[in-house]
């Protein structure tokens, strides 16, 4: 009877051949794919990419990639000794993966900015200057210049600028450059001591989440430290960038992949030697987890063009669940297959198969719901992974299990010993009574924190030393900023000018101590300004001829240059501000304000006036609101969908009576509450991911409440099998929990509680029967 495939051989063989063919196709689609694509490691990128408040998403994006690109480091020699700085000011010059180097402003330099600002002086005047002209009090400004010991007015500066224009626009500029100035030539900072440190910041070549070369880049990078400290041991280095992050966060996730995915397949395998006592079947198994793998990575990066790091962490975890048709087929041939024949297995089984991939497919297909490009990755890796796996069970075992060992009465007893403590209704109310207390308590210490920057555990040293940084240099990376765009360059900076005005009240009202902003008037304020000089000069000559100051009135009535976006980028007055800006093919452009030092957020987000091309843009804040919105619309999901299985599960039931058909929905409700409780045990706080967690807790564990409840599958098998999948599912995704990253971590954690709960109370649903 083993082998007998009465009718159906042809038409398992021609499907098994059929499946083959698509199988190795896949195959060498993935090799292709993968060798042309990209593993992203940007926990950026993992954000969604919808559009903010109609601020163009590809000017955003492109500020974010450029700012991605920057490395800084600040430099404290001993002694004040410059020659460690311009070491490693120079090596870094020579490296092929960076591309621009900036921190020394020599003598040349110095020049070309002093020739620049010069020449177009009466266009760059700044917003003080203006005011003092128009109040007439540059005149005075200019005598306190004069009469400064520390000034250094010389004779040829007055006499071709007499008005100071030039001075003015370079001391407004240092004004706004936080606690950095130029010291030897050098940007510099002072720390809290009085000790001097020396800033040099480069720009990368390319992505600093491009992970084939971030390992490479900061190994690098740390060789050229060691050799910096053997040359000069007293010297301290810090460094600052998001290829650091990068690269942490990517080495984390390889060991997370190598460490989850090696003890998932090798806890599987010890699992199926001990029941089955045969390698083919640890060979099926793998077979299906193989194609289902293949599968999944084909339709990510047929669809993404790339995957994401810690998709492929997470999809580690999908090995559990792809596992699960082989466990369930072939457990049924471990028990019966000297009984039926392999076709017959598997028409047992096909119905409920059929059913628990489209549960597991649902699950995963809510997850396109959320605007995350990682969880939609995760998403379609699942989905296809797991009809891989289903496809390669149901076209490929029934040809492959000719030899497969029979072992009718494994875990016999011990199955039958769990079925009959079940059978007690004592048991079930102290079961479900521990649970319910379990559940409470668990919920009276539940939390809820939405907030992004838990999600991530970070390495404490760069920490320690970007906060060391931004204490010296005044710089804060929180990305709050004011963007301020338009559909022409020239629209942006007169929106930026009439900002501006706004800014200083605001800088005034003590809402914020600074602000950074590009030094590039639009067309129009250029040729107000050369107005403005030409109207208010005279009066100023005037008064210093009377001072006996020899000065000649400046040639105004010829017509003066306009400085373009493409000139200033171009010149070295842009030098720290250049990043600042960004012009996309279309025309339309837009320009950064970092605010630092906030005092009153609410008055600041006041500011936003978005018809305007003005827009208070603070990342951190606005995902926190959207993973906010996200999990409570994904709650009342959550609840919807809890509500039809739980109906659907008591009118399959009602035929047994209201109360065992009312006990039918206790897995699901209690896998739910369980995994929610774990979050108050364990002071995990409920977020975005614990709700998508909990999608995928109903999804799978109702598949074992689906199989024990199968009419046409012994008691006996269904339970071998149920157990043997939920134990590889809580193996793959408890694995999880020793994950690196925060957000894996917890996903792990509700997933694996609420599993175990599902599969602990499933045979309520034997009882009913």
């Amino acid at each position: 009877m083993n082998n007998c495939y009465s009718d159906n051989r042809l038409i398992l063989t021609r499907r098994a051949i059929l499946w083959l063919i698509i199988a190795i196709c896949l195959i060498f689609t993935a090799y292709n794919l993968l060798v042309n694509s990209k593993i992203n490691s940007s926990v950026l990128s993992l954000l969604p990419k919808e559009q903010t408040n109609n601020v163009p998403t590809e000017l955003i994006d492109g500020f974010q990639n450029r700012l991605d690109k920057q490395l800084v480091w600040l430099i404290k020699p001993a002694n004040n000794e410059l020659e460690p700085v311009n070491w490693w000011y120079q090596t870094l010059k020579k490296q092929s993966f960076i591309g621009e180097v900036n921190g020394y402003f020599d003598e040349q330099f110095q020049k070309k900015w002093g020739e620049f600002a010069f020449k177009y002086r009466y266009q760059l005047l700044d917003i003080k200057t203006s005011e003092r002209l128009k109040n007439h009090t540059q005149i005075s400004w200019i005598q306190s210049q004069l009469y400064s010991p520390f000034s250094g007015i010389s004779a040829t500066e007055l006499e071709n600028d007499p008005l100071l224009l030039t001075r003015s626009s370079q001391l407004n500029q240092l004004s706004n450059s936080g606690g950095l100035t130029i010291q030897n030539n050098w940007l510099s900072g002072q720390d809290n001591q009085g000790n001097q440190w020396y800033m040099i910041y480069a720009e990368l070549s390319d992505s600093s989440f491009n992970m084939s070369q971030s390992h490479k880049i900061t190994s690098q990078l740390n060789d050229l430290t060691k050799q910096l400290h053997e040359q000069w041991p007293n010297v301290e280095i810090l460094k600052r960038g998001v290829l650091f992050y990068s690269n942490y966060a990517s080495s984390e996730a390889k060991d997370d992949i190598t460490t989850i995915g090696s003890l998932s397949i090798i806890g599987i395998v010890i699992l199926i030697i001990s029941i089955f006592r045969s390698i083919r079947p640890i060979i099926l198994s793998l077979l299906s987890i193989f194609i289902g793998l293949v599968c999944g990575l084909v339709a990510v990066l047929t669809l993404f063009g790339e995957i994401h790091i810690m998709t492929l962490v997470m999809s580690t975890s999908v090995i559990g669940i792809t596992v699960d048709y082989s466990l369930h087929y072939l457990t049924e041939r471990l028990l019966h297959g000297n009984q039926e024949s392999p076709y017959a297995s598997l028409k047992k089984l096909i119905s409920t198969l059929t059913v628990a991939l489209c549960t597991s497919f649902i699950a995963y297909i809510i997850l396109l719901i959320a605007p995350f490009p990682g969880l939609k990755q995760l998403s379609i890796f699942a989905v296809f992974g797991l009809i891989g796996a289903f496809l390669t069970v149901i076209c490929w075992y029934p040809l492959l299990v000719n030899k497969l060992p029979v072992r009718e009465h494994v875990g016999y007893q011990l199955l039958n010993r769990w079925l009959n403590l079940w059978q007690h209704k004592q048991i079930q109310w102290l079961m479900v009574s521990i649970a319910l207390l379990f559940i409470g308590y668990g919920l009276i210490n539940l939390k809820v924190d939405d907030d992004i920057g838990k999600l991530q555990a970070l390495p404490a040293q760069l920490q320690q030393q970007e906060q060391k940084i931004i204490s010296i240099t005044h710089q804060t990376t929180d990305q709050k900023w004011f963007i301020v765009f338009g559909d022409t360059a020239e629209q942006t900076l007169q929106r930026l000018e009439q900002f501006s005005l706004k800014l200083e009240q605001a800088k005034l009202a003590g809402y914020f101590e600074q602000y950074q902003s590009i030094n590039l008037p639009s067309i129009q304020k250029q040729q107000q300004n050369i107005e403005l000089v030409k109207q208010y000069s005279p009066e100023i000559l005037s008064s210093l001829t009377q001072m006996g100051i020899k000065t000649k009135l400046p040639d105004l009535n010829k017509k003066q240059a306009i400085i373009t976006p493409e000139q200033w980028q171009q010149s070295e007055l842009s030098q720290g501000r250049k990043l600042l800006w960004l012009t996309l093919q279309s025309g339309q452009s837009a320009t950064l304000i970092p605010i630092s030092g906030i005092k009153n957020i609410n008055e600041i987000r006041k500011l936003s006036d978005v018809d305007q091309g003005i827009h208070w843009l603070d990342r951190r804040d606005e995902f926190n609101t959207m993973f906010a919105f996200y999990r409570i619309h994904l709650s009342q999901l959550i609840a919807g969908a809890v509500t039809i299985i739980c109906l659907c599960f008591i009118f399959y039931h009602r035929k047994y009576g209201i109360k065992a058909a009312l006990k039918s929905t206790l897995p699901t409700l209690l896998s739910i509450g369980i995994a929610l409780a774990m979050h108050g045990i364990t002071n995990q706080t409920l977020n975005l991911f614990s709700m998508l967690a909990l999608i995928l807790v109903i999804g799978i564990g109702i598949d074992y409440s689906l199989f024990l409840s199968n009419d046409k599958s012994q008691t006996q098998s269904a339970l071998l099998a149920v157990f043997m999948a939920a134990l590889t599912t809580i193996l793959s995704f408890g694995l999880l929990i020793i994950s690196h990253t925060v957000a894996i971590k917890g996903f792990g954690l509700v997933l694996t509680s609420g599993i175990f709960t599902a599969f602990l109370f499933a045979p309520l649903v034997i009882n009913n029967k």
